[in-house]
């Protein structure tokens, strides 16, 4: 008896003290365009473990940081949104080249509205669409989840290295306690 007193006590203190109230955000949708430009705002920190094969670009364990420019538009001078930095690895050795994510961090500047979304995952860079899952958020996402699915545009050489330019739209839905 005084077990299920107990119990009740504790479950009203729980259902009134809003511990476990939380704001629902609507889904979003962030479009952007990627401007990689690989040479330049990329490094290599571990080379390959096995050499590229024939039809591929980069070889087994190869590891790279970078950091490329979001913009509004498909061209690179369009208007800048802020920027993507992270770690890549390739995990596969075939002709399909499959890149893994380890850690691919947007960081969004658009006046006051500030934050990143982390994400991670596996792409096939030869096969579009590609898809990311976003594992959090910070500032204006924070607490973010979902999904950023991006896909090949165009690929312009320049004199500092060929600019590949990719568009993605990051679906996120968020909560804010």
């Amino acid at each position: 008896m005084a077990f299920t007193m107990l119990t009740t006590a504790f479950l009203i203190f729980l259902l009134g003290s809003g511990t476990w109230a939380v704001e629902a955000h609507p889904p979003r949708l962030l479009k952007y365009y990627l401007q990689q430009q690989f040479g330049v705002n990329e490094l290599v920190m571990v080379p390959a473990a096995r050499a590229a094969v024939n039809g591929t670009a980069a070889g087994f364990g190869l590891e790279v940081v970078y950091e490329f420019l979001m913009t509004k538009k498909a061209s690179p001078q369009s208007t800048v949104l802020g920027y993507v930095r992270g770690t890549a690895i390739v995990v596969n050795n075939t002709v399909g080249g499959n890149t893994f994510f380890v850690q691919n961090v947007i960081h969004y500047d658009s006046g006051s509205r500030r934050g990143t979304l982390s994400q991670q995952g596996e792409a096939i860079f030869e096969n579009s669409p590609w898809e990311f899952a976003i594992t959090g958020g910070t500032g204006i996402f924070r607490n973010a989840h979902g999904y950023n699915v991006g896909r090949f545009i165009s690929a312009t050489p320049t004199p500092n290295g060929t600019i590949i330019t990719t568009y993605y739209e990051a679906n996120l839905s968020y909560f804010q306690p």
